[in-house]
């Protein structure tokens, strides 16, 4: 084993050594070693298939410490998801304080970001640099070090093309630049190190043991370990247990509504100290109050927090999941139950994870079971470094023969091989736009030699499996008028650049385009524009239509039959059900225009707070993007309308409000009192006393808004 001190030989500076040993790390695991011997310091290419929690994020950041002496620095740090980009910008920020000028860019993707040239590492999402690389961003040929995190996504049909098409395009304009992919483990690792032209670094080290097992009744069996019994039966043995052990416990259940009734459930033991209760009390009053009126959901977290449970699902908030996140790390909660959104967020081990489910429905499948590799996953975040001895994952099972089944299935099966998603017609639709507007392919044989460099084309050796959805791509390209095709070179239009600067998918545009055709003959209308952009890929997936929904779904459709700016299917069409699905999704987000509460819209459409902000944020992506078709086609008439809708989406309020919304501090709500009582715009409320105005919004919002006007 390398003593940290050994890093010297190797150009660390003492200064870093000394910050690692504050992180309580004295030495180098063995594949820590190993990973410098392969050349990581030597600017080598490496591939680190290692499981969750073993060292891997120390490894990349000696590759970026070997960096800083080489000028000028550019370092790019991919990831998949903005939890996990604070996470590592946080981290960074710190542990380079001095030394690197550290940037965060994840959001916003028709920018070039140039105030990006002037920071030394960048904390990125795989879709922000992508969206950099399209508009052009002076930077990135100057990129010297790409570290590429989670890289088994490529197996992901959703994120997956992105990085590929990503690590593709960088290999070609960075071609000095050293890689350093990170994962857990991969069984086709070597195949990926292969495509990466990099060294393999392959370990199934933990530096806390790993003890994977599955529960029936009293009995858990081990793989590794000797059996033992609890004291009483299945989820409250095991809580009890962990309880009795001081430690915590994750557990993984497949949907939202068993998350929140477990944890009710769960809320029920006695599992938090006297002196923690203070604690616990006033955080959750802030989860209670992260809206400014409060929903059932919220009273429901906040109700099983104060006892030390806490539930995690995507129709939280983000300020209500940092505070859970937060404060399990500092040990105040106990128990957390998830759904499989919070595997793929921030670093959040446990000493104890629980898989309550393992099947999931998909539609044409049924209910199956997940795939070993997101098993992994779960199981991986079990043990935390520094606090445990060992973890334990462990599968709950309903009966002796099916825990003999799931012992077989996931603990002693290897995870599926990663392959490419590249060929999905719809990411390969938008990349390839993309690759012609940027003018690195003016070709169908260039387009196809591109490819050849992907994934793809290094598993399949083939690439021309892709050449005829390419074709057909192109033909459609052309017929929108996204591309056109000059002395057997191909290029993208003025609209088709722009298309492809939107990071829009091109069918999406299209069907923009005829929208905005049919609205000059019908007008614009705030229920059939939210419905026109609620049908688009992008929106996906739209809320489900219950038997109840039916009717007045079919009454709406009736009444603004003529003002729809898509064709209506027939009632017997295959895609009548998602022209009911986006009409209803639209329906919940004209209710939030229309001032409903966040309470009001779940029990209307059982749309959470934080999956009715994640589709607001999308809306208002998509409705800029038709605002910016609009103004290049020159429809005047419409980017009006389309302006004031985006304006009240983001406010959530009538067009009455808009004025008194503008100002700090002045939310849906609070504009609605004002308004109430004869306060209708800034002129009135200049004129009204601070006195009386702190009757209304209360003293301290009552100063605020008068400094402002």
């Amino acid at each position: 084993m390398m003593d940290l001190e050994q890093l010297e030989r190797f150009g660390i500076d003492k200064e870093f050594i000394q910050r690692f040993k504050q992180e309580n790390i004295k030495a180098l695991f063995s594949h820590q070693e190993l990973a410098i011997k392969k050349g990581l310091l030597k600017h080598k290419n490496l591939v680190l298939s290692c499981p969750t929690a073993s060292g891997k994020t120390l490894i990349a950041t000696l590759a970026i410490i070997k960096s800083i002496s080489k000028k000028p620095i550019k370092i790019v740090y991919i990831v998949p998801l903005v939890a996990l980009a604070n996470e590592k910008y946080n981290y960074y920020k710190d542990f380079f304080r001095g030394h690197l000028k550290v940037a965060i860019s994840v959001g916003d993707l028709d920018s070039q970001d140039p105030w990006l040239k002037d920071y030394d590492l960048i904390i990125v999402t795989q879709e922000k640099l992508d969206s950099l690389i399209r508009h052009g961003a002076d930077w990135i040929n100057s990129i010297s070090l790409i570290i590429a995190d989670e890289i088994h996504l490529i197996n992901d049909p959703s994120r997956g093309p992105t990085l590929e098409i990503l690590l593709s395009l960088l290999r070609k304009m960075t071609k000095k630049a050293q890689i350093i992919a990170l994962s857990a483990t991969i069984s086709n690792a070597l195949e990926l190190s292969s495509w990466l032209k990099a060294k393999l670094v392959e370990s199934e080290f933990r530096p806390v043991k790993l003890y994977e097992g599955v529960c029936f009744a009293e009995r858990i069996h081990f793989l590794r370990k000797k059996d033992y019994l609890l004291e009483s039966e299945g989820l409250e043995g095991l809580i009890q247990d962990t309880q009795k052990r001081k430690k915590q416990i994750l557990i993984f259940v497949s949907t939202r509504k068993s998350a929140e009734t477990l944890a009710e459930r769960l809320s029920r033991f006695n599992l938090i100290q006297e002196k923690e209760k203070h604690f616990l009390e006033n955080i959750s009053k802030e989860l209670l109050n992260a809206l400014e009126i409060p929903t059932s959901q919220c009273r429901r977290l906040a109700s099983v927090f104060k006892k030390g449970v806490a539930f995690h699902h995507a129709g939280l908030l983000a300020k209500q999941k940092r505070l859970i996140e937060d404060n399990f790390r500092q040990g105040l909660i106990k128990v957390i139950v998830a759904t499989p959104t919070l595997a793929m967020g921030v670093n959040l081990p446990a000493f104890r994870v629980v898989l309550r489910d393992v099947k999931r429905y998909y539609p044409g499948r049924g209910s199956v079971y997940i795939p070993i590799l997101e098993y992994k996953q779960f199981a991986g975040r079990a043990g935390r470094p520094q606090y445990d001895e060992f973890g334990e994952s462990i599968i709950m099972a309903k009966s002796e023969e099916e825990s003999k089944e799931l012992f077989k299935h996931f603990i002693k099966a290897k995870p599926e091989n990663i392959e490419s998603k590249l060929a999905q017609e719809s990411a390969l639709r938008m990349h390839t736009l993309s690759l012609i507007a940027c003018r690195f392919c003016q070709s169908l044989k260039s387009l196809l030699e591109f490819f050849a460099l992907t994934f793809f084309g290094f598993q399949y050796r083939d690439i021309y499996l892709l050449q005829e959805k390419l074709e057909d791509i192109l033909f459609d390209l052309q017929m929108w008028g996204f591309i056109l095709e000059t002395d057997e070179k191909l290029y993208a239009t003025g609209l088709g650049e722009r298309i492809s600067l939107l990071y829009l998918d091109p069918q999406t545009a299209h069907q923009f385009i005829l929208c905005l055709k049919e609205a000059k003959l019908k007008g614009l209308k705030d229920l059939t524009i939210l419905q026109a952009i609620c049908l688009s890929q992008e929106m996906q997936p739209l809320l489900n239509v219950k038997p109840k929904d039916i009717v007045y779904l079919n009454e709406e459709i009736v009444k603004i039959n003529k003002e729809f700016l898509m064709p209506v299917p027939k009632i017997w069409d295959d895609n009548y059900d998602i022209f009911l699905r986006s009409l209803k999704t639209a329906l919940a987000l004209k209710y939030w225009m229309e001032e409903k509460t966040e309470e009001q819209i779940f029990e209307e459409f059982s749309l959470t707070p934080g999956e009715l902000y994640a589709k607001l944020e999308i809306a208002d992506w998509l409705i800029y993007c038709v605002m910016e078709i609009s103004s290049l086609l020159g429809f005047k008439d419409s980017i009006g309308i389309l302006k004031n809708l985006r304006i009240r989406l983001l406010y959530g309020v009538n067009e009455e409000l808009l004025e008194l919304v503008s100002l700090k501090e002045i939310g849906r709500v609070r504009a609605r009192r004002l308004y109430d009582k004869g306060i209708k715009n800034i002129s009135i409320l200049r004129k009204i006393p601070q006195e009386e105005l702190a009757l209304i919004l209360g003293p301290r919002v009552a100063q605020i808004v008068k400094r402002q006007i």
